[in-house]
């Protein structure tokens, strides 16, 4: 767990600000640039990581932050941030939607897509930044909620506002790791818990269906299966270890397709091993069992039985009917 830091541009000439504090802002959030209204601003922020979490508390005067397109070939990690407006107003905007936030209102952004935040006077911001593979842990399709603005009057919002002021003003946390992943766990439950009552009347209007988590990550699973199909090990818990995601979220990916993770495999482990009994014929041929071997079985009596169910006809006899 990182210490946490304090900033801030008292000190600092008036002609140099805008610069000092957009080096300060740039490596706590990356590709974000700040635009002061005035050339003597005022600015403070508090930094503190937790884990795979981040947190800042930043205070200033009027200004638009900006969130800009990653440059060239530069990567990072795919993540969404919580902007929770503890004091003042702050106009959000993110692809076609904005949110106005007032005391206690909070929204979620993308740091995948630019965005910006407009600020007209003197406020004070609360920042969580989290991996977008944590949050697609406890809810499908986060993206549908971004630039959604949430009430800051609910429990469930004041309930998020207590922790990130506490986690982000606290000094002296405890360092273990387990102590992070714990706190971690409560953070993220609060933020599912707040969108529960939202999931069901939340359109992707503006940004895009083909971008939902649940797309992005039923891609990914295919792949691993596809680049793992002959290892007789894969399953939905080594899948899960593989993506850093829950076991729970691999089988809602399935669920999604109306299969389960065994059967998908199987299906899959099935195709290929008729494929190579199409395609091999004669002396110099394969036998069965190292095909049914080579395609992830390790049990031939199961193998057997799943390609009668799957074909109607044994192995044997498939390979006989397509010489």
């Amino acid at each position: 767990m990182g210490a946490m830091e304090r900033f801030s541009v008292d000190g600092v000439a008036p002609e140099k600000r805008r610069g000092y504090w957009n080096d300060i802002v740039g490596k706590a959030f990356n590709n974000v640039a700040v635009d002061p209204r005035d050339r003597d601003f005022s600015a403070t922020m508090v930094h503190q990581p937790l884990g795979r979490l981040d947190f800042a508390y930043v205070e200033s005067g009027a200004a638009t932050v900006s969130r800009l397109p990653a440059q060239g070939t530069e990567r990072e990690e795919a993540c969404f941030k919580i902007h929770a407006q503890h004091r003042g107003r702050s106009l959000n905007r993110q692809g076609k939607r904005e949110a106005l936030l007032n005391d206690g209102d909070w929204t979620l952004c993308d740091t995948r897509s630019p965005y910006s935040i407009g600020f007209t006077d003197t406020n004070q911001m609360l920042v969580m930044k989290l991996p977008q593979s944590l949050l697609t842990q406890r809810m499908a399709d986060p993206e549908r909620f971004v630039g959604l603005r949430m009430d800051g009057g609910r429990p469930e919002s004041r309930m998020l506002l207590s922790l990130l002021r506490s986690l982000t003003l606290q000094s002296g946390l405890p360092p273990e790791a387990d102590w992070g992943a714990s706190v971690t766990d409560i953070v993220l439950d609060v933020v599912a818990l707040a969108y529960r009552g939202e999931m069901a009347g939340v359109p992707m209007e503006g940004l895009g269906a083909g971008r939902g988590a649940l797309t992005h990550w039923t891609r990914r699973v295919r792949a691993h299966i596809d680049a793992h199909i002959r290892d007789p090990d894969l399953s939905s818990a080594a899948i899960a270890t593989a993506l850093d995601i829950t076991q729970r979220y691999v089988q809602m990916v399935f669920a999604s397709l109306g299969t389960t993770a065994t059967a998908y495999i199987l299906t899959r482990r099935l195709e290929l091993v008729a494929a190579a009994l199409r395609a091999s014929h004669g002396p110099d041929a394969s036998s069965i069992s190292t095909i049914a071997y080579d395609a992830g079985f390790n049990d031939l009596s199961h193998f057997s039985r799943s390609f009668r169910a799957q074909f109607g006809v044994s192995p044997r006899e498939y390979r006989a009917g397509r010489r």
